[in-house]
C-alpha cells in the first residue's frame, strides 16, 4: 500500500506533518504548509523592515534591506514543488511510501 509522507525540513531538522492515502490530498497539505510558512515569513520581513529603519535612523546610517526574506519568500513562490530550493531555511517535501500490510 502506498502512502504520501508530507514535511518540512531545515538545515538542521526534518519533521512529519502528516501522512496521506492519496498524492492529491499530500500536495493539498504541502501548499498550505508552504502558504502558511509565507505568510509568517512575510510578516518576520515587515518587522525586520520597521526595525531596521528604526535603528539606522537612530544610529544615523544609511538604510538596507535584509535580503533573507525576500529570499525564503521567492524560493518557495513557484507551484513546480520538486525545484524549490530555500536551503538552510524551511522547505516543505512529500515523499511516496510503501507501507507493508499484515
Amino acid at each position: 500500500m502506498k502512502v504520501w509522507q508530507v514535511g518540512v525540513s531545515d538545515c538542521e531538522s526534518c519533521y512529519t506533518i502528516c501522512i496521506c492515502a492519496t498524492k492529491e490530498i499530500a500536495l493539498r497539505e504541502m501548499f498550505k504548509k508552504r502558504d502558511e510558512l509565507i505568510a509568517e515569513w512575510k510578516k518576520g520581513e515587515k518587522y525586520s523592515r520597521e526595525s531596521i529603519k528604526k535603528f539606522c535612523k537612530k544610529e544615523n546610517k544609511p538604510v538596507w534591506i535584509d535580503p533573507m526574506y525576500p529570499g525564503m519568500i521567492k524560493a518557495l513562490s513557484s507551484d513546480d514543488y520538486k525545484k524549490w530550493d530555500n536551503y538552510p531555511h524551511d522547505c516543505p517535501w512529500i515523499k511516496e511510501t510503501n507501507v507493508l500490510e499484515d
